[in-house]
């Protein structure tokens, strides 16, 4: 349901996205393994800010911080694809921020940045964009081109379908 979610948002339906995503929370929420449930969390602060409802983004992220398991794992055995922890959080957190248009978007994705594993291409393409967004809501054009520059090289490493849509619309934005 949550990425199902996803899919509706990329079709223009927002709302009806966040409706789906808090959903799922609901289904079985006292049997949602803990990183799940932190994914489902952050996934709705991003709906949530793609909707226009800012109000809800900050309280929802520390509802996914709260959720999400203690140390550096990324999966649990109960929930192998899902990929979160807190590193990967901080990501989201500073995706959303960029998505609010908050000027402190930019240090937290510099901080996301840095502790990034290196190997996680296609999140990286994703950071990429959301720095891109961050400078651009900052009027930072030529570091907002820098950064799409290295998002549109790694998402054709990584065939994002996603991703490559999402550099074209912050490229119109140049």
């Amino acid at each position: 349901m949550g990425e199902q979610a996803y899919v509706l948002a990329d079709a223009g339906k927002p709302d009806l996205a966040l409706a789906l995503v808090r959903e799922a929370q609901q289904v079985e929420s006292h049997r949602l393994p803990r990183r799940l449930a932190a994914w489902l969390a952050a996934a709705e602060a991003e709906l949530s800010a793609l909707a226009g409802r800012a109000d809800d983004c900050r309280r929802v992220l520390e509802r996914a911080a709260a959720a999400l398991p203690p140390g550096d794992e990324v999966t649990d055995r109960e929930m192998p694809s899902i990929f979160l922890n807190h590193s990967h959080l901080a990501r989201w957190r500073g995706n959303v921020l960029a998505l609010l248009g908050e000027a402190d978007a930019v240090s937290e994705l510099y901080a996301a940045l840095t502790s990034m594993d290196p190997t996680f291409v296609r999140a990286q393409a994703g950071l990429r964009c959301d720095l891109a967004h961050a400078h651009l809501a900052r009027g930072e054009f030529g570091d907002a081109q820098d950064h799409l520059g290295q998002a549109r090289l790694l998402a054709s490493r990584t065939g994002s379908v996603r991703h490559r849509r999402r550099i074209e619309r912050l490229t119109q934005s140049l």
